[in-house]
């Protein structure tokens, strides 16, 4: 080969060995550290960092420490279960109580009240429950005022008047709004007056008597005795107030004390739209009050006691598993501040990701899971002594508490069954695609959202589901997963051919490219991420921190730890093998 040719093939190569010089500056400073002299800081510091980032079962393998903050988040993760489950049904049972003591109003107080408007089938069988007439609007004010004064005779359920119905307890309270009367008739020689301010009446509803000592339920005469005037196109809302007594107990199953509540009802005639449909509901909220029941049958104390207790050591193994954390996140600090003084002593380059390693994202999780936990269990011992009212808003507070608690207390836990790669491969794909899953979700979101707004305006009139931009987004995410396909298509109720085909072309249009596009890059973005995981270039690659604190006895520990967790695996499975074996001579 000629000179000129070899001169010309020597040169790049130099300038590879110069350039790879330069680009592996960081991982040579680091190897001068690990190879040409090691201090004693620099072994101390190693050392720290090695343990630090080690699980708790690989402490324990190496170092025989007893690995307590995972048995404690093991005994807290059981004791919240029961304490959430206990908790559970009780809220099941109160918020089934309020359910059927409103709907026992219903049919008490509404004169024309269904079965059928109880039901929640899709699409919906009935329309809502109004009324469209002058004379259907005063026949239900006159029902719910008869009922009402009967209320005691006609209940099977232990609801009284309060005060032992004297003074005004046992009469309904009703509220009036409607417009001002303007100027004039309205379309008088086609225009109209009306006083946009409101005028507001509230009245008791008190019967007069008649001639046979029958009371007279019409709602007219009382009006007109207290000299309001009802013009029924002007109506705007009527409100008929009322106030009750009931206590709730289980007989068969009293694990509670009786709890007696007042009953604060309404029954509302909306006609704000003034569209002809005056739609009615009735809504009732229960308050607790002390009134000294007893149930001297069933002695309830044992369970008291045994739900207190419980919630007590839910309290104090939440409180140490805090304190443990706290301890865990202040030494990590500690010694990021001595790894980073150390970098900068050493002229050692210390990246952002190098630092945010100390960052230790499973102990923040735990520390709010255990406030959680903690502040809902101090709510719900208030609740069974009777120290909180038991009202569903305070039962939503405690069940949002405990409920988030647990979710989070789970995940939690992922952070020790980590310890197996096996196991741990969800957290990792997600937490190395999670940007680029951000990256595509910003794109997916803005296509989505101009869907939602487009079939919201042109479909919102015509089609039950996308009435609001709320059920229209469910809508359109249900038809993402493939849900409602033929609802939603026949489901659009219109004569326009123009607005029908469009309703065609945007379902089709929405269904091709969010379920056959997105949905599937999606997965591919996921399906990426693994595959660079299963990678042997990935399983090699390392940090600079982890370059700095390895072990040159690496392939040791590896085999070592992998002969740990085979004797792990193996006693795991002679473990639910006998426990098999057992269930199988019992039975």
């Amino acid at each position: 080969m000629p000179a000129e040719n070899q001169g010309y093939e020597e040169e790049p190569e130099e300038e590879k060995i110069e350039m790879g010089k330069q680009n592996d500056n960081n991982s040579m400073d680091i190897q001068n550290v690990n190879l040409e002299f090691e201090t004693n800081e620099t072994k101390e510091l190693k050392d720290k960092l090695r343990k630090h980032f080690m699980g708790a079962i690989e402490k324990y393998l190496f170092f025989d420490r007893f690995p307590w903050n995972l048995c404690i988040q093991v005994i807290k993760l059981i004791l919240i279960t029961i304490q959430l489950v206990m908790f559970g049904n009780r809220r099941i049972m109160f918020v089934e109580y309020v359910e059927s003591n409103n709907v026992a109003m219903r049919h008490l107080f509404l004169l024309h009240w269904s079965p059928a408007y109880e039901t929640m089938p899709y699409p919906p069988i009935t329309g809502p429950y109004a009324i469209y007439t002058s004379k259907d609007l005063v026949d239900h004010i006159n029902f719910a005022m008869k009922q009402f004064s009967q209320t005691e005779s006609l209940t099977l359920g232990p609801v009284r008047f309060p005060d032992g119905g004297n003074g005004m307890a046992k009469y309904l309270y009703m509220c009036v709004e409607q417009c001002r009367e303007g100027e004039g008739d309205v379309f008088k020689n086609g225009t109209y007056s009306l006083d946009q301010h409101v005028l507001k009446d509230c009245v008791y509803l008190i019967p007069e008597r008649g001639q046979n000592t029958e009371r007279n339920f019409d709602i007219m005469a009382i009006l007109k005795k207290n000299n309001i005037s009802l013009v029924f196109d002007r109506i705007l809302k009527i409100e008929l107030k009322f106030t009750l007594k009931s206590y709730r107990i289980s007989v068969e199953k009293a694990v509670h004390k009786p709890e007696c509540y007042r009953i604060d009802g309404m029954v509302v005639f909306d006609n704000t739209n003034k569209n002809g449909q005056m739609v009615v509901h009735l809504s009732s909220s229960l308050k607790e009050f002390i009134c000294g029941a007893e149930f001297d049958d069933v002695s309830t104390s044992n369970a008291d006691i045994c739900g207190i207790a419980l919630d007590g050591l839910v309290i104090f193994f939440c409180g140490t598993s805090f304190c443990l954390c706290i301890r865990s996140l202040i030494n990590a600090y500690r010694l990021y501040k001595e790894t980073v003084e150390y970098m900068n002593n050493n002229s050692i380059t210390f990246t952002f990701y190098d630092k945010f390693e100390f960052v230790n994202i499973w102990h923040l999780m735990i520390l709010i899971n255990d406030v959680l936990f903690i502040s809902g269990s101090i709510v719900k011992i208030l609740l069974e002594n009777k120290h909180a009212e038991s009202s569903s808003e305070i039962y939503d507070i405690c069940a949002l508490l405990l409920g988030i608690g647990s979710g989070l207390a789970y995940m939690g836990i992922i952070r020790h069954i980590a310890y197996f790669d096996t196991y741990n491969i969800l957290t990792v794909v997600l937490r190395k695609a999670f940007f680029d899953l951000m990256k595509f979700l910003v794109t997916a979101f803005s296509l989505y959202s101009g869907a939602l707004l487009c079939g919201w305006a042109i479909l919102g009139p015509y089609h039950i589901k996308f009435r609001n931009l709320y059920t229209a987004s469910e809508c359109l995410f249900s038809l993402i997963n493939g849900d409602e396909m033929f609802t939603t298509f026949s489901a659009t109720v219109t004569n326009n051919t123009v607005i029908w085909y469009f309703s065609r072309f945007y379902i089709y249009t929405f269904s091709g490219l969010f379920i056959y596009a997105a949905l599937n890059l999606f997965v591919a973005v996921i399906l990426g991420t693994y595959k660079k995981i299963k990678s042997k270039e990935y399983k090699n690659k390392k940090s600079n921190l982890e370059k700095f604190y390895e072990d040159p006895n690496e392939d040791t520990n590896k085999d070592f730890l992998g002969k740990a967790r085979e004797r792990l695996g193996i006693a795991w499975v002679s473990f639910l093998r006998k426990i098999c074996c057992c269930k199988k001579r019992s039975t």
